[in-house]
């Protein structure tokens, strides 16, 4: 019945609207969350609290960290986000893949039992088209770590994770895993260099700032300008 209801909610424009402003309100006072024009959230989101959900953004079956917050345009599905993280506008996730060598024919008709146009010549899924979910409870595809940056228009492949205070450049496209605290760029998305040295990458990792508590980070917030001012001040905690 809960499911008959949530469709016949969505077949009808004006019922799909209201029923999105009230999820919107009801997780706006929840969690301190700001909502831009014709932003789009579903019911299967988890969030930390003080997120911004930029104009004409979506954001469906995923998890956003705690003052975290997605730019305009940008389109979020099944992606786990940690803390911190800046995600710029017209963002998007990948889904679905195709063979690229062996198979004579890319089309689905092919090697897929889903008949995403309507007819398949094959009984078994012969290609996998997704990847496996990267966590443990199977929802999310794509994971983003803390203190992230992504720039305006990169796309991410699904199955991809990207480590803490690494940055995707503007326009990139992200195809595999990205190291934390590195910048890539490019089509596809390559190394272009390290942010810090190694030695500063394992303090930050170690150290995982983002983490600390509200208090912690207010107090201490001088201290971010610069690495060596930061690594001598908490070298010892």
């Amino acid at each position: 019945m809960k499911n008959f209801i949530q469709r016949f909610i969505v077949s009808v424009p004006i019922l799909k609207r209201i029923a999105l402003f009230f999820l919107k309100t009801k997780y706006a006072r929840k969690y301190k969350l700001i909502f831009g024009k014709n932003s789009y959230i579903n019911d299967s989101i988890e969030c930390e609290g003080r997120n911004f959900f930029s104009y004409d953004s979506s954001f469906v079956s995923s998890k956003i960290g705690y003052a975290s917050y997605i730019g305009a345009n940008t389109k979020i599905f099944k992606t786990e986000i940690g803390k911190y993280s800046s995600i710029g506008p017209n963002v998007r996730c990948i889904f679905g893949q195709h063979p690229t060598s062996k198979f004579v024919s890319t089309h689905p008709s092919f090697f897929s039992r889903l008949s995403q146009v309507g007819f398949t010549y094959t009984d078994v899924q012969l290609f996998d088209e997704h990847t496996e979910p990267l966590d443990e409870s199977g929802k999310y595809s794509i994971q983003i770590g803390n203190d992230v940056w992504i720039g305006d228009g990169a796309a991410i492949m699904e199955g991809v994770r990207i480590g803490d205070g690494a940055i995707i450049a503007a326009n990139a496209l992200v195809v595999k895993d990205i190291p934390p605290y590195t910048i890539f760029g490019g089509v596809p998305a390559k190394l272009i260099r390290k942010r810090f040295s190694d030695e500063e990458i394992k303090f930050l990792l170690d150290f995982e700032w983002w983490n600390k508590d509200q208090e912690w980070i207010r107090n201490n917030a001088a201290n971010f300008t610069d690495i060596d001012k930061f690594r001598k001040c908490f070298k010892d905690q």
